[in-house]
């Protein structure tokens, strides 16, 4: 597999567009445009091809030794054929010098998606990945917080989504 860090200008940035709005819910996904437009040396998204098959994207935001792993997806006929582990792969050899981090849907089992959400824990946590022990609110969802290398704490996360987020990181409330 082969990974390509992007720009606006990629050749595929229409079928890029496509898989990940097909892959994340309105509300939990920035514009598209607004990703790409953006993107720089501390906000990257690199696509990922078995031959010339578009098997899947990532969009990391980096900030001194951390590497936030925002999205990540795989196209929908894809998944269940070990591309998701591929790309985690791929992404822990790229950024082998940085403590990468991301976040998901707390797993309660009250919650309306409660398989979805243990199968995206399990998958991260098979692929290598800890849980922080940093669980926060912000905009109506519940995270915690899963690191892949050196422990990663409260005030690292924080500093992270905050020069990236802006004010928006100072909504976020931890337990």
């Amino acid at each position: 597999m082969k990974s390509i860090q992007i720009d606006k200008n990629y050749k595929d940035i229409k079928e890029i567009n496509r898989l990940y709005d097909a892959s994340f819910p309105d509300d939990e996904r920035i514009p598209f445009k607004r990703l790409i437009n953006n993107l720089d040396t501390d906000k990257v998204m690199y696509v990922y091809y078995d031959n010339d098959l578009l098997v899947g994207m990532t969009f990391l935001y980096l900030y001194n030794d951390l590497a936030y792993l925002s999205y990540i997806c795989v196209e929908e006929n894809l998944r269940d054929k070990g591309y998701g582990s591929k790309i985690l792969e791929k992404v822990i050899d790229d950024f082998k010098d940085y403590r990468i981090v991301l976040d998901i849907e707390e797993v309660v089992s009250e919650s309306d998606n409660y398989k979805e959400r243990k199968r995206r824990k399990d998958f991260y946590l098979k692929n290598g990945f800890e849980s922080a022990n940093i669980f926060y609110h912000i905009y109506h969802v519940d995270y915690e917080i899963l690191h892949y290398g050196k422990d990663v704490n409260k005030d690292d996360w924080h500093s992270i989504i905050r020069k990236h987020w802006g004010i928006f990181a100072e909504s976020a409330t931890y337990r």
